[in-house]
């Protein structure tokens, strides 16, 4: 730009100079060619004057002869005639000044004097017109020398400016477009992904300080991409670690909860922890509860069958070969708060010890196991508390009932001996056999309600499965359909309330099928807060005014199952008429 600048300039200078050069070249030559035409005026005024010599005629001559020595020495002729000595217009053009003034005028001035004087003017002015006619060629040569100059100037200033553009789109092709086009290029293959895309072009300029800038930074991207893949391939092989774990963890859980022998359940969570784990191999030890002597040993990596081992057809812990590098050794109680039940020793490698998640996955694990130890010992202890309850229960039932009658009717037997020693009449003895047998019916009804009572499970969640089991036994055998209603809502009751209340409501219910000869009977079991209530009702022939006179048995127990549960019964007639059974307790699990 600053090459094309200055080629515009010069060629602006040089035209003005030469422009200005040619200032007034055209009014010289016109001057220049006048003097041609004034010198044949004189030529013919000054015949005229010789042929008809007049004052008139003389004083044209004398103004034509003034004219052309004022034109021949006009200032703009002078000033379009170099002044430079050796130049030739200027030679010729004093030559013709010398001529005029030495030759011609001269001779002229004779003819004006003496008319008939031998006119040699004529031959003389004719030869000055050929040297003015040279002098006007002269200067017209000047003067389109000087326009040759300015097209000349304006040609090499032309070719200079193509040269110089022809160069810089050269210049720019190369040094400009080239490398944007390159730099364009590997930031497209950037945006791409591609990071080994460099910029090749060097220099000091402006595209070189870019292309070394996205050099420097496609590098500087690179590094960041490659400790970026790092970290993400860390973290990667964190959250699968991780994954592992809480696989492990689950699998840990579901093998610790199946009823299958203690080495099938844990083998597979300790091989399984050496795959995810640096430890390895992994020994168990179990011991009794809070016993320090151990009754089993179990290994990952055992290399013959353990003496305890209780399934002969498992070799999941035989190794051929244990690896003699394994040094150290991480030792951790399985023991809950309240009871110990051994160790779990898992060894690892010196140079590879394990980090603070993996010594926490194996803690996990081990109080895991010792939960689910806990958790199986306890349950064996509930079920051994569980069937010291039954047998209690067992036991208090038969007392409360069928002992009672037993021991009734063995001393009915015994009177009825006393009587047959005494030779008694015949009708005390069949007020006492009529005794024995209502005392085996007695015993045999409630030898049916307690097998019935024995029998009976709470199979389903809740209360409400097994009350509606009962309500539709004694609907069918009281052959109506009992008005029942269970508005209890989610409350737990405990097991031993719910058999409790489940039995005095089959013991009311079985007093209506013997004795109420009822024809609409309902059941009514409520709840408010923790407070529970089971009323049974019926319109049949209520309770007679001497209770002392019927058969209290079922009576008796049903309150003392309502004080087992701290509870309140009554038995009552209605005023309607009818039985009205009310239980009311306070529950303990709310």
């Amino acid at each position: 730009m600053l090459a094309i600048s200055i080629m515009a300039v010069v060629s602006m200078v040089v035209s003005v100079i030469v422009a200005e050069s040619t200032q007034g070249d055209a009014a010289g030559i016109n001057v220049a060619g006048s003097l041609r035409m004034q010198s044949y005026r004189i030529i013919a005024e000054t015949s005229q004057l010789s042929q008809d010599p007049s004052d008139e005629k003389l004083s044209k001559v004398q103004l034509s002869i003034s004219e052309f020595e004022k034109r021949i020495n006009s200032p703009i002729l002078v000033a379009v005639i170099p002044q430079d000595g050796a130049h030739e217009l200027y030679n010729l053009h004093n030559n013709l000044i010398k001529d005029w003034h030495e030759l011609i005028l001269p001779s002229l001035q004779k003819v004006m004097i003496n008319t008939s004087a031998t006119p040699h003017y004529i031959d003389l002015i004719e030869k000055f017109v050929h040297r003015i006619d040279a002098m006007v060629l002269l200067l017209e040569r000047s003067t389109e020398s000087k326009i040759k100059l300015l097209s000349l100037v304006q040609g090499v200033s032309l070719f200079m400016t193509v040269l110089i553009i022809f160069i810089a789109m050269l210049d720019i092709k190369n040094n400009v477009v080239g490398p944007l086009q390159a730099l364009v290029q590997m930031a497209r293959r950037a945006s791409r992904g591609d990071l080994t895309a460099r910029v090749e072009y060097e220099s000091q300029d402006e595209l070189g300080v870019l292309g070394d800038s996205f050099n420097h930074m496609a590098e500087e991207l690179s590094k960041i991409y490659t400790d970026l893949e790092q970290r993400v391939e860390r973290k990667t092989a964190l959250v699968q670690q991780s994954n592992e774990s809480l696989q492990l963890l689950y699998d840990t859980t579901r093998c610790f909860n199946r009823k299958e022998d203690i080495c099938r359940r844990l083998m597979p969570v300790m091989q399984q922890l050496e795959a995810v784990s640096p430890f390895g191999p992994i020994d168990v030890s179990l011991c009794e509860p809070n016993n320090k002597k151990s009754y089993r040993e179990i290994s990952t990596q055992a290399t013959s069958r353990p003496e305890d081992c209780r399934v002969l057809s498992c070799n999941s812990c035989i190794v051929q070969d244990l690896d003699p590098r394994l040094h150290k050794t991480l030792s951790l109680p399985i023991q809950t708060r309240e009871t110990y039940f051994g160790e779990f020793k898992a060894q690892f490698l010196p140079h590879s010890p394990p980090n603070p998640s993996d010594i926490k996955l194996i803690e996990t694990i081990v109080e895991n196991l010792a939960t689910s130890m806990s958790l199986e010992l306890k349950a064996e202890q509930e079920q051994k508390l569980s069937l010291n309850e039954e047998r209690a229960v067992i036991a208090r039932e038969l007392h409360d009932s069928l002992a009672q009658s037993l021991s009734y009717l063995k001393m009915q037997v015994t009177r009825l001996q006393i009587l047959r020693k005494k030779d008694s009449t015949a009708g005390q003895i069949d007020d006492v056999v009529d005794e024995l047998k209502e005392g085996l019916n007695n015993a045999y009804r409630q030898l049916r309600e307690l097998l019935t009572t024995f029998r009976l499970k709470l199979d389903e969640p809740g209360l409400e499965h097994a009350v509606d089991t009962t309500i539709n036994e004694f609907s069918e055998r009281l052959g109506l359909q009992i008005n029942y209603q269970y508005s209890i809502p989610h409350i737990t009751l405990t097991p031993n309330e719910e058999i409790h209340l489940l039995q005095l409501l089959r013991e009311a219910l079985a007093n209506v099928v013997k004795h109420a000869q009822a024809t609409e009977v309902s059941v009514s079991i409520r709840a408010e807060k923790e407070n529970i209530s089971l009323c049974i009702e019926d319109n049949g022939i209520g309770l007679p005014e001497n209770k002392e006179q019927t058969n209290h048995y079922g009576l008796v127990i049903m309150q003392d199952r309502a004080a087992t549960i701290n509870g309140q019964l009554s038995v009552e007639n209605q005023p309607s008429g009818g039985t009205r059974v009310l239980l009311t307790f306070k529950t303990k699990h709310h």
